[in-house]
């Protein structure tokens, strides 16, 4: 039917939009934080990091840009399998040790409960790292990737991941009996 005679059947109708068919739509839900937000929010979740900073004033770039590069470049070079090694060290070992050292300059026990528990972990982690490479080395590409990514998430502030899992190993070995300081015999 034409307009005209929709009209002249019903003069009330007039040019309104249809009602929507169906239950009404939720309103949109917000996307996602833009990058500048992220980009931010890292930066101060690593604020502590001097070294991190100079480089990011140096190169004229966000701190937390920075962060996620750094992230992004080891995650890529382990998939590949090239410098596995130094991203270990520069993930594992250098940014731990600094913070660890930091953290004994400031007398923070809060900070030194996490990185003590970051290094009791990333020994364990050392020691049963030809196990876990034999056991996983179908999967030999994402194992680097992942134990990195681990280290990441053992370390960084809004994780802590190194105390979660010392609490529950402590808490384990305690219930084991492991920790507990052995009788002495009196003579």
């Amino acid at each position: 039917m034409s307009e005209e005679k929709v009209q002249q059947i019903d003069p009330s109708i007039e040019n309104k939009p249809a009602p929507p068919l169906g239950p009404k739509r939720p309103e949109k839900e917000p996307q996602l934080e833009n990058l500048d937000e992220i980009f931010k929010r890292i930066s101060d979740d690593f604020s502590d990091v001097a070294p991190l900073q100079q480089i990011a004033q140096k190169f004229n770039v966000n701190p937390g840009q920075l962060v996620l590069g750094i992230i992004f470049v080891a995650f890529t070079l382990t998939i590949f399998g090239a410098g596995n090694l130094l991203v270990k060290i520069l993930i594992g070992i250098l940014y731990p040790a600094y913070m660890s050292v930091q953290c004994v300059k400031q007398k923070d026990d809060a900070k030194s409960k996490m990185w003590l528990s970051y290094w009791v972990i990333y020994l364990l982690m050392f020691l049963l790292d030809r196990v876990m490479w034999f056991a996983f080395h179908d999967l030999l590409q994402l194992y680097f990737p992942i134990k990195n990514m681990s280290l990441i998430w053992m370390y960084y502030p809004k994780t802590r991941g190194a105390i979660i899992i010392f609490d529950k190993l402590v808490l384990q070995l305690n219930q084991l009996g492991l920790l507990e300081k052995p009788k002495q015999k009196h003579e």
